[in-house]
């Protein structure tokens, strides 16, 4: 699936909003700061690209002690971004110039699973808080990435956001893409949006299609069964507590279903939905011609990519988060972290199912964020030529 059309370019005037001070750019550091950081994805990625995340905030305790564990060198201002300022942001840096600023802001309030609750969630204003950081931080670059109803339910929020930094001399683009198009192994389309100050940051290529064209030397949509065919079988979080808990066999658990459950996902077919599933076996409010959410309870295909990767990941009734094998129930907790990209070497410091999948659901995959954090290093290297040349 190719990138969808752009959506957003900036009319700035090429080479407008020149940094005020361009002292120390032959020698840049290339630091980030990932602002609602959570449990290090998008952090993650940056450093495979070749940047110094210096600084990250995360709100939420468990998140940021994950990301504390993964991360030993960056420093973790467990804060509600509301209480933060760009000087403190900027004094953790170390260096004179701050390279690029990230975030996703919490989503909840334009994702489409919860859009037919109409009701305002007072998150959704966090994005503007992310525009006041970079107001207060002037980086040379920006990436938002967030979920396509921003878009469109939160159009009013991102086009002020978009606005307030393009009043600062940011050039901006911004895309719907599909991450499965950059070897993301599950159907995961995010809003992403990136920006340099004076400058363009293109969007890397695809590197993955479902049926790539002959000579476009693109490659297949990599796989569930890519992922995690190899693991063998979990434990359930019952087995997982008398061992010594979830952290000693790596979080490959998977939850206790009652019986009525695991039978749902035995008569499951693969990328199916549970209409073909007999309706004495579906639960009483999916009966009588219900047409609701028909991915729950599904089982996901080996030869096909995962459905989105959510906080409910481990729970047959939030989605098709059954495994592809008959013989197990759903995906483990490590499954889901590696159909994000996650390594196996990634430690979840908590011993809570529902926040370790919370954790990797709201993820941005490191495979993505790498993939696109290459591309703005290599844009803010042109750029920082470019002003020493001329300094």
């Amino acid at each position: 699936m190719k990138n969808e059309p752009r959506m957003h370019q900036s009319s700035a005037p090429e080479g407008s909003a020149e940094p005020e001070n361009s002292q120390g750019m032959n020698d840049p550091c290339f630091s980030a700061i990932d602002l609602f950081s959570g449990c290090g994805g998008l952090s993650l990625g940056l450093r495979q690209a070749g940047f110094r995340v210096a600084a990250a905030v995360e709100l939420h305790t468990r998140a940021a002690n994950t990301y504390s564990r993964n991360h030993p060198g960056t420093q973790v201002l467990i804060r509600d971004l509301r209480t933060v300022s760009g000087r403190e942001l900027q004094a953790a840096t170390g260096c004179e110039r701050v390279s690029l600023v990230v975030g996703c802001a919490p989503c909840q309030g334009f994702c489409s699973l919860t859009s037919k609750y109409a009701r305002e969630d007072e998150r959704n204003g966090l994005l503007m808080e992310m525009a006041r950081i970079i107001q207060e931080l002037q980086p040379d670059a920006v990436m938002m990435e967030n979920v396509p109803g921003l878009a469109s339910r939160g159009k009013a929020i991102f086009s002020k956001f978009m606005e307030a930094l393009e009043e600062e001399g940011y050039f901006i683009e911004a895309r719907i893409v599909q991450m499965a198009d950059y070897g993301v192994p599950q159907y995961r389309r995010r809003l992403v949006a990136l920006a340099g100050k004076g400058f363009k940051i293109p969007f890397p290529g695809c590197t993955h299609a479902r049926l790539p064209r002959p000579g476009s030397g693109q490659l297949p949509w990599v796989t569930v069964r890519d992922a995690i065919y190899e693991m063998s079988a979990p434990l359930k979080l019952t087995e997982a507590r008398r061992k010594g808990g979830p952290r000693e066999i790596n979080w490959h658990v998977v939850r206790d279903l009652q019986p009525q459950t695991k039978a749902r996902l035995r008569a499951a077919r693969p990328g199916k939905t549970w209409l073909e599933v007999d309706e004495r076996l579906r639960p009483e409010c999916h009966r009588g011609g219900y047409k609701g959410f028909t991915n729950v309870y599904g089982r996901m295909e080996w030869d096909d990519v995962s459905v989105a990767i959510t906080g409910g990941c481990t729970t047959p009734c939030k989605g098709r988060f059954g495994h592809p094998d008959r013989r197990r129930t759903t995906i483990s907790v490590r499954e889901a972290a590696l159909l994000q990209t996650f390594p196996q070497s990634y430690e979840f410091e908590c011993d809570f199912i529902d926040d370790v999948c919370e954790m990797i659901g709201n993820a941005v995959p490191p495979l993505f964020a790498e993939r696109v954090g290459i591309e703005i290093r290599k844009a803010l290297e042109e750029r920082y030529e470019s002003l020493a040349r001329k300094s």
